[in-house]
This record gives C-alpha cells, structure tokens and sequence, in this order.
C-alpha cells in the first residue's frame, strides 16, 4: 500500500461533536490533524469536564498524541490545543513552540478583549513520527496565530519563520501537515510555507473552508485550513465537503507514495 487518507479539521472545541464522530468513523482516515482539540471548562459540548482527545481517540479507535498548551485561569486541568489522530503506529513525538503566554479567562478569550488577547493566545506545532505501511511519516498539526480578518502580523510572519525552518530539518523523510493557519492563500505566511512544502489547496477550486453559515469572522468564506505535504506525494483526491462538523470544514486528501516525485495533480 503507498496510499494515505489524511483528514485535516479544526473542531470547534467539540461543539458538533457527534456529528464529527460520525463523519470521521465513516471516511476512515489513515490519519487526522485537529485543532481547537479541548479539555474541561473550553469546551463548548455541554460537558465541560471532558476531555475531548480520549473521547475521539475512543470512539474512533485510534491511535493518538495531544498537545493543550492554552489553559483557563484557575482550572489548569482545562486545556486548548492540537491533536493527531492516526490508524499507525507512532514512533515519537515532540511540541515546537511557536507562542507562549498565560492563562486566560473565558470572558477574556469570547467577550469583548478578545481581539486584544486572541492573537496573543499560546501555538505549537504537533509533530508526530508514525511508522505507516509506506515506512516512517511525519504527521503535523499547527494552529496558526490568530487575526481578524485573516492579515500579515509580524508575529504571524515570526511564527512562519519557524514552521519553515522545523519543515527543512525533516530532511528527505516524507511529511504531511494539516492545520489551521489562519491566514490567506495570498498571504506572505502561506507564501513563506509554500517555498519548502506542497500546498494542496493551489489549484484546488476550493475557495473557502470556514464555514459559510456558522464561523463568526465576516465577511465569511476565507480559505484558511490547509494540507502541506513534502514532495513525496501524488494527490488521488481533494475534497472540502460542506457539512457542519465545526466551524470550519473539513478537508479530505488522498494521497499516493511517489518517491523522489514532486507533488502533481
């Protein structure tokens, strides 16, 4: 086998989250990348004392690292981070990070500061060596630093200086990254990302993966979820389907083992 099915979703900290079940038990992906993946008083299920990793990792039963590095003031038990959920073994895994900063408040992060704390807000990079079927892969999940609308900061740019640099240590080994960039096709940061990995959603057709109906940035339709891959791989198949499993859609990749072969469609 040299195919993977590679599922890239932020969560919307559980808010659909049957629903999410539901889509992912029935696409059945070799690997998944999450973000907004929360713990306790974050999340926004009506249970605010579960931990939505070991829920998903249960009920999809997969295999799983989490990283939750945003906590609630008071409750450090509460946690808001990234995840990789995946069928393969893993081998390792390690956090980059790309922003600390301190405990916040719910008011804080959904009321009227949040434009002022929200870019602040902690971000790594989940990566995680897996030993699939077509030999040792590195899986990553980011959550890009927030702005609103979707803009260059010079923080997002410092932020993206890092995921290029940690995207050329992985050297010849292939890599896939999906994640939450927050930032536009245009922008300088996917502009940088685009200089050292394969961008899936050039070319693409897709022209949005915020949710139309329910994400609360207007004007809505940014394309800001992305799939990275190293040149190792063929895409079989891209797809975003608009469905309502979180405040952002998903996206749905197959892809095929080409070594030495840079990506093509």
């Amino acid at each position: 086998m040299k195919r993977i099915k590679f599922i890239q979703i932020n969560i919307y900290k559980g808010k659909y989250l049957s629903k999410l079940i539901d889509f992912l038990k029935k696409e059945d992906a070799d690997i998944v990348t999450m973000q907004e993946v929360t713990v306790g008083g974050f999340n926004l299920t009506g249970d605010k004392s579960a931990n939505l990793f070991e829920i998903l990792k249960k009920k999809l039963k997969l295999n799983g690292v989490y990283h939750g590095d945003l906590k609630l003031t008071g409750l450090p038990r509460s946690s808001f981070g990234n995840a990789v959920l995946t069928k393969f073994g893993i081998k390792k895994s390690r956090v980059i990070i790309l922003k600390k900063f301190r405990p916040v408040t719910l008011e804080e992060l959904d009321g009227a500061g949040a434009f002022e704390i929200r870019p602040k807000i902690p971000r790594h990079m989940l990566d995680v060596l897996v030993d699939s079927p077509i030999g040792e892969l590195y899986a990553i999940s980011i959550h890009g630093a927030w702005t609103a609308p979707p803009s260059d900061t010079p923080e997002t740019l410092r932020q993206a200086k890092i995921i290029v640099k940690v995207l050329k240590s992985l050297g010849e080994t292939p890599f896939i990254m999906g994640g939450d960039l927050n930032a536009t096709p245009q922008s300088e940061v996917i502009k940088m990302v685009c200089g050292v990995a394969n961008n899936l959603m050039i070319n693409s057709f897709f022209e949005y993966t915020t949710h139309p109906k329910i994400h609360k940035i207007v004007p809505r339709k940014f394309l800001v979820d992305y799939i990275f891959t190293s040149k190792h791989f063929k895409v079989l198949s891209l797809d975003v389907p608009e469905i309502t499993v979180s405040d952002h859609l998903p996206i749905v990749a197959e892809l095929e083992l080409m070594e030495n072969s840079p990506l093509f469609w």
